[in-house]
């Protein structure tokens, strides 16, 4: 551990109010990083519909990946990285700090890194704590000549956290309060819809 600074967060679980303090450690402490990489483009027999999630920028657009523009084929898989379902994927790159998690195993490219938690870190967890590591990776790209994180910086990002079955507790809050956020904003959507349509069968 790099760091043995220890803090108790302002709110906390009561079954853990009396639990180990939180411990400061680097990202690249609690799993294993990862850059991606871009199976070349020009041989098309690299990519197909119905293969292996290839994910970029542009198909961060939620907390977590379903789909992808692009799949990678059996020859294509060969040629990229690919990292376990549950890995954190952070732009890192131009668009610095959207962050997504996997929930299958899948490649990426060059512009994000990944984290894959080791058997001690929740994937819920670190997607959460993800919006801090957004701040300051926007930070340290704001004081440099191009708006990139390399692999090094984004290892040696620090923040605090729990032992595991803290980590458990919290990651399942903020998964169901998640759901329920995107469940208000699927029920929005449909009444917007439902408007527009009566707007324009009622009015003239």
């Amino acid at each position: 551990m790099s760091k043995n600074k220890k803090l108790v967060p302002k709110r906390r679980f009561k079954e853990f109010q009396n639990s180990d303090a939180w411990e400061q450690r680097e990202l690249g402490e609690v799993g294993q990083i990862n850059t991606g990489n871009t199976p070349p483009t020009s041989n098309s027999q690299n990519y197909e519909d119905d293969g292996l999630l290839w994910v970029t920028p542009t198909d961060i657009d939620g907390n977590i990946i379903r789909t992808t523009a692009k799949k990678l084929s059996k020859l294509g898989i060969k040629k990229a990285r690919v990292v376990p379902k549950g890995s954190i994927l952070a732009t890192c790159i131009a668009s610095i700090g959207k962050n997504a998690l996997i929930l299958e195993d899948s490649a990426f490219n060059q512009q994000i890194n990944s984290l894959s938690p080791n058997e001690n870190n929740d994937s819920y967890f670190l997607l959460t704590q993800s919006e801090l590591w957004s701040k300051k990776m926007q930070s340290i790209a704001a004081s440099g000549t191009m708006q990139i994180i390399n692999k090094t910086e984004f290892s040696k990002l620090s923040f605090y956290f729990p032992v595991l079955t803290e980590q458990k507790h919290i990651g399942e809050f903020f998964s169901s309060l998640d759901q329920t956020i995107t469940f208000q904003q699927q029920k929005l959507e449909k009444l917007q819809n439902i408007k527009k349509a009566y707007l324009n069968e009622m009015f003239i």
